[in-house]
């Protein structure tokens, strides 16, 4: 069972949107992705109760062991203890206060030894700053989710981008792949993991 933390101590960094369409994601390769919902707001809750996802969403972690091949901890915004899975999603939108935030949690965890997945989120590429910023994450090794009405349109009915009702959405297919991309280098991660404890024992 993998576990991942989507963690960014700042709000409104796509934390939530990024913990339902990566469990999507995995439904879509016969995995059994469960997320727990940590965020006060309940965002990725509001999407279970309307019962449209294929996944479960639950409250807290479990105490026993979930049934499942995939956990994915949505974190809450102000949250800087170290959050508990050894893979962690950092998502970032470009801003500048947000950069910076972003780099601040950044320092908090790298001692750790914890593998970080970075990731900028709705880039506003008619604003210069933004491009930079955006091209600059890409470089230092970060995936991107760009800005998209699909997200909101999916969001009007509480969807993922996977939903089957989506697949005539402009554009949803780069957006899925993007998502596929995320969830590819997890898996990656969790075989090297696996090799690595194999090679120890």
């Amino acid at each position: 069972m993998k576990i991942i933390s989507v963690w960014n101590p700042k709000g409104g960094q796509a934390k939530s949107l990024i913990s339902i369409n990566l469990a999507a994601a995995a439904c879509e390769l016969g995995l059994k992705p469960l997320v727990v919902c940590e965020d006060p707001q309940g965002t990725s809750t509001k999407y279970h109760n309307a019962g449209n996802l294929p996944f479960e969403v639950i409250p807290g972690i479990p105490k026993d062991k979930p049934d499942a091949d995939i956990v994915i901890i949505d974190h809450p915004a102000s949250d800087w203890d170290l959050p508990p899975a050894n893979t962690v999603i950092m998502p970032t939108k470009a801003d500048r206060p947000d950069i910076s935030t972003y780099q601040d949690a950044l320092a908090v965890i790298k001692p750790s030894g914890k593998r970080v997945i970075p990731v900028v989120t709705d880039g506003n590429m008619q604003r210069q700053a933004q491009v930079r910023a955006v091209k600059g994450m890409r470089q230092a090794g970060a995936f991107e989710l760009k800005s998209s009405g699909v997200y909101s349109r999916a969001g009007e009915e509480y969807r993922t981008i996977f939903d089957p009702e989506m697949n005539t959405a402009y554009k949803v297919n780069d957006r899925r792949a993007e998502f596929e991309a995320i969830l590819s280098a997890v898996l990656n991660m969790q075989a090297q993991d696996d090799d690595s404890m194999r090679k120890v024992a």
